[in-house]
This record gives structure tokens, C-alpha cells and sequence, in this order.
């Protein structure tokens, strides 16, 4: 089907777009861009009609869609107009400046009912989606290890007048080149629990860092770098065998060790990206479908989430961000409740009838010995570690009830343990209080986890983000005092919900 594309923009990328859209059914029917002039070569050169203003662009009936190929800073903006217009959108990466913007934008598109896809051309790439393929079969057994880098000498040596080092223009390795590794592995393991990263920064923007995404069974370790030569490549290993994909981001090939050795090469060129990216969309467009396939708008949140979390640790704050708005996410990342408390005790069934008869709770759920018991072993298996000292006590007791969650309400728990011994701690007025901790509810605890950061927490943070035996995500911290709780934020199969 025939596509008239607008596109706004007309830089190297555009040009390297319309390279590999001739003899296709993608027409090149409008330009616009902030000068007429650059706007009116491109077109000429392509048999396209170049616009003065935006409003003449959006308003032609005959441009079908939009691309969008500005530098960074503009994106949202861009995204923004069109769906005001009603035109669909294909977007460059990154889609947004930051989770914030992208947001507001997908609202938006959601709410005028607007196809917007962020331009993602890995995705659309046959090599990519056989390694996805292959991993959600498990070919290659338990995750244990991944590693990637993508890292080329870009810059002159203190050059400052590059966009890729522009915070104008949201410069920097990491929304560059660095969003092409964190997105391929969050397509195939989705978010991580926690984030940590360094970065060398130049110009107010990073320009190298080593990043690690932390998915409680294994870990993934990224280098990126506008500094150095050392190449693009994606490393999996598990616990069968292994898969490498070289220039991942636009590879010809992957390659699969295991049970089975495999070399796969798509018949074609793979390296036409963009001409699969654009025939893609264009289809979709014109089908009447209002997200992608193939890139969708909540990996384009989400990968954007992981990024600002990285941007909070290394320090780097574009001059578009340094409004009143931009600590709406922070002011946003409430604690809704005390969760829960937390006690020990001797007698776990005389605590239950107390908090169930006579205190009014209700019983949600339990969990015994065998349980954790069960758990910590599958930790050791993915880990490839040996079974615990402790395990054949936790045999003798696996009938035994540990833990159990009772509620007043809907965000209110009171949680129970049987410790084995558990004694009662002596506090202030001679009080006896057998404590064990007490846990806040936020709305979302990655988004608490980044505010901590910017606000300069970093060091009362104690543990990852984790997945619990209960389904929640948990994290740990602590005063300046020393005093210890816990964050939680219950997900929809947080076993308290149910």
C-alpha cells in the first residue's frame, strides 16, 4: 500500500532513511524543518514539496504519516503537534527526553486515539526477533550472564560543537548509542530490579559509562563509550549454551551454541532496517492500527525509566529538565502507606487468634518453612551454588508455618513471624516491644528508588530492588540514625492482593 511520509527533519539520518525507502511503496511527499532553506534542498533532492511553517505541514491531507528525525531535545514536541493534528507518528530514538515526557505523550496519542511508535529499527530486524525467539524457548537454559558493549570514537578530542555532546540538545552516550543495548535486553527480560552505573562525564553529558542491570538470577553488564574502540557485540550466556550477535543493534547475524550449534542469516539484506522499519509502520498505519507491533509504546516507557534512573546516578540533567516540572515524577513517587508491621513470635497461632479475634484482622495468607525452603534452593540452582548449611534444619521444619500476612484493610497488614527463638527487644519508658520492622507502600518503587538518588540518598539505599516470595517488590533502607524499614510496592500478583 502506497504511504505519503512528512518528514520533519532532513539531517543524516533522514537522508540515509531515504536511501533505503527508493522502490518501495514509502513516498516522501512533505518536508518540514526550523530552516526553510536546508528543508527545501532535502525535498528537491527527493521530488518532495517543503513547508514554511508547521501548521501548512500538518494540516496536508495528503501526508499520511509523520517521521520524526530532529535532534533529541525536539521529539516530544514534534510527537506532540502531530497527534494534535491527528497524524500518526514514527518517531527517532529516543522517543523523549526522559519517562516524563514520553508519557505525557503516549497519554495524549491514547486519549486522541493517534498511532505514535518510537522508531526502533532493531526490532524490525529478523535477526532480532529470532534471538528473542530463542530465548523465550529457553534454548539456552537459565539466563546466568549477559554482556555488551557498543563503543566507537565518535568525538574529536575536546570537541564541544557536536550534537552528541550538545545538553541543548540531549546529548550523550546514553541516549545516543547506550539506549540500543538497554532496550534489546529489556526486550528480552523486561525491567530489572535495580540499576547502578559510573559514566566520564565532558560538556555537562556523558560520553562513556559502565552500566549493570540486575535481575536478581543474573546480571547484565553494558560498556558504552563515544571514547573508545572496542566495538559492538551482546553476549548471553545460560546454563545450556550461548548466543553472541555481533553490531547487535543492526546485526546480519546471530549466533547460537548449545545442544544444537546455529548460524542464523536472514535471507536479503537485514542491513535495509529501515526499509523494514517503514513498510512496518506504513502497513500498520494504514490498517487503522493505533500502536506498534513491533515497537511497543510501553518498552519506549520503560527503557526510558531505566535511563533516567542512570541519568540520577551519574549527575547528568539536561537544561529542559531544570524547571518546576521537572520534579513532578519526584513529588509524584508518594509513600501511600505504612504497608505493614512486622513482629516476632514465640507463639505464632496464639499471636493469629489475638490479631483475628480480637483485634479484628483478617487472614490473608501463610507461608511455611518449605516454602523459603523451596526458594532458596532455586536461587542456589540459577546461581550455580551449593545448597545452604541450613537446609536440613529447614527440612525438619518445612510443615512449619514462618510467615503470616493478616489485614485491617485494603493498605493495611500486619505481617507475622515464627523465628525459631525469636527474642523481644528492650526499648525506652521500659517498654518490651518484640519488633521486627515495619514496611512503607509506594506508589512505585523504581520511581522512589531514582528520587532517593537525585536527592542526594544514594548512601541510605541497602539493598536492590528484589522480587519477594510474596510477588512484591521490596527494597531496604535507612536513616541517618541507622534505623532500617523497608520499601514495598505490591504488584498485581502480590500474593496480599489476592
Amino acid at each position: 500500500m502506497k504511504c505519503n511520509w512528512g518528514f520533519i527533519g532532513y539531517g543524516a539520518i533522514a537522508n540515509t532513511v531515504m536511501k533505503q525507502l527508493k522502490d518501495t511503496d514509502n513516498i516522501l511527499y512533505g518536508v518540514y524543518g526550523h530552516n526553510f532553506e536546508k528543508a527545501s534542498n532535502f525535498a528537491s533532492k527527493y521530488g518532495a514539496k517543503a513547508y514554511e511553517n508547521i501548521q501548512d505541514f500538518l494540516n496536508d491531507e495528503n501526508i499520511d504519516a509523520v517521521y520524526i528525525a530532529t535532534t533529541n531535545d525536539s521529539h516530544a514536541y514534534y510527537c506532540r503537534k502531530c497527534i494534535e493534528y491527528n497524524k500518526p507518528v514514527l518517531c527517532e530514538k529516543p522517543f523523549a527526553i526522559n519517562k516524563r515526557e514520553a508519557d505525557d505523550v503516549i497519554t495524549l496519542a491514547n486519549k486522541k486515539g493517534v498511532y505514535v511508535a518510537e522508531a526502533m529499527w532493531t526490532w524490525h530486524n529478523e535477526v532480532s526477533l529470532k534471538v528473542k525467539e530463542w530465548i523465550n524457548a529457553g534454548v539456552i537454559g537459565d539466563i546466568k550472564e549477559i554482556k555488551a558493549k557498543y563503543s566507537f570514537p565518535l568525538l574529536k578530542k575536546n570537541d564541544y560543537s557536536s550534537r552528541l555532546v550538545n545538553p541543548n540538545a540531549g546529548g550523550g552516550a546514553l541516549l545516543d548509542i547506550g539506549i540500543y543495548p538497554i532496550r534489546y535486553i529489556y526486550e528480552l527480560f523486561g525491567l530489572p530490579m535495580s540499576v547502578s552505573s559510573d559514566a566520564v562525564l565532558f560538556n555537562g553529558v556523558d560520553v562513556e559509562e559502565k552500566i549493570e542491570l540486575d535481575y536478581s538470577s543474573f546480571k547484565a553488564n553494558m560498556f558504552v563509550s563515544f571514547k573508545k574502540l572496542r566495538g559492538e557485540k551482546i553476549i548471553i550466556k545460560g546454563s545450556r549454551g550461548s548466543i553472541t550477535v555481533p553490531y547487535f543493534h543492526m546485526a546480519t547475524k546471530a549466533v547460537l551454541k548449545c545442544e544444537r550449534n546455529e548460524v542464523f542469516k536472514p535471507i536479503g539484506n537485514s542491513l535495509s532496517a529501515y526499509k523494514n522499519e517503514f513498510n512496518n509502520t506504513a502497513e500498520e498505519i494504514l490498517n487503522g492500527q493505533k500502536e506498534s507491533t513491533f515497537s511497543s509504546l510501553r518498552a519506549t516507557s520503560d527503557t526510558l525509566a531505566i535511563l533516567d534512573d542512570i541519568r540520577a546516578q551519574i549527575g547528568v540533567v539536561y537544561p529542559m529538565e531544570r524547571s518546576e516540572k521537572s520534579v513532578e515524577r519526584n513529588l509524584n513517587t508518594k509513600v501511600k502507606t505504612i504497608s505493614h508491621l512486622g513482629f516476632n513470635c514465640k507463639d505464632l497461632k496464639k499471636c493469629m487468634d489475638f490479631y483475628c479475634n480480637i483485634m479484628g484482622c483478617e487472614y490473608v495468607f501463610a507461608l511455611t518453612y518449605g516454602d523459603m525452603l523451596n526458594d532458596i534452593l532455586e536461587a542456589a540452582r540459577k546461581n550455580g551454588q551449593k545448597e545452604p548449611f541450613y537446609v536440613k534444619k529447614l527440612e525438619k521444619q518445612k510443615d512449619r508455618i514462618w510467615n503470616v500476612y493478616l489485614r485491617w484493610n485494603e493498605n493495611c497488614f500486619i505481617e507475622l513471624f515464627d523465628q525459631m527463638g525469636a527474642f523481644k527487644k528492650h526499648i525506652p519508658d521500659n517498654f518490651s516491644l518484640n519488633y521486627n520492622h515495619y514496611c512503607l507502600q509506594v506508589e512505585n518503587i523504581h520511581d522512589f528508588r531514582i528520587a532517593m538518588i537525585e536527592r542526594g540518598g544514594k548512601e541510605y539505599i541497602e539493598t536492590n530492588i528484589k522480587l519477594g516470595m510474596d510477588k512484591s517488590l521490596q527494597m531496604w533502607i535507612h536513616d541517618p540514625e541507622g534505623n532500617r524499614f523497608e520499601l514495598m510496592e505490591y504488584t498485581d500478583e502480590s500474593y496480599q492482593l489476592k
